[in-house]
């Protein structure tokens, strides 16, 4: 059901996720229809949504595998994604700290091994490139 208050959010949220680098906090009560809303919005606008999904032995390891492969989905592979993470997913303090390092730095730091970055780095090279950011090559 679509009404008002639901598409003036909407608007919003897809105004975010349209913007370069584009980030949102939205907070309300359970069952209000933000991850709906959101999702929507994600599907107007052509990208993906990743969401981990938490299970009895979701630990920490688990949450930075799971962010590898966001990461790499997202960069390596220029798709557009959206993180979508609820506050029910909150198993480990840690995992808030890595969303906030990823936020504020654009980085989680020690994510990637040393030969596993250098991976990445070669994956994201020409679209640095092409954007102007790495006009000397290197990253």
């Amino acid at each position: 059901v679509c009404f008002l208050y639901m598409l003036e959010h909407l608007a919003r949220v897809a105004r975010v996720i349209k913007s370069p680098g584009g980030n949102a906090l939205l907070v309300g009560l359970g069952g209000s229809g933000r991850q709906s809303c959101t999702r929507l919005a994600c599907y107007m606008a052509d990208f993906t949504v990743f969401q981990i999904e938490i299970a009895k032995g979701y630990d920490m390891s688990a949450f930075r595998e799971d962010m590898k492969k966001m990461l790499t989905k997202a960069g390596g592979n220029e798709e557009r994604t959206i993180f979508l993470f609820s506050d029910t997913q909150i198993k480990d303090e840690g995992f808030v700290e890595d969303v906030n390092n990823l936020l504020n730095t654009g980085e989680i730091p020690n994510l990637f091994p040393a030969e596993e970055r250098v991976a990445v780095c070669e994956m994201v090279r020409k679209a640095a490139a092409d954007e102007g950011k790495a006009p000397d090559g290197t990253l």
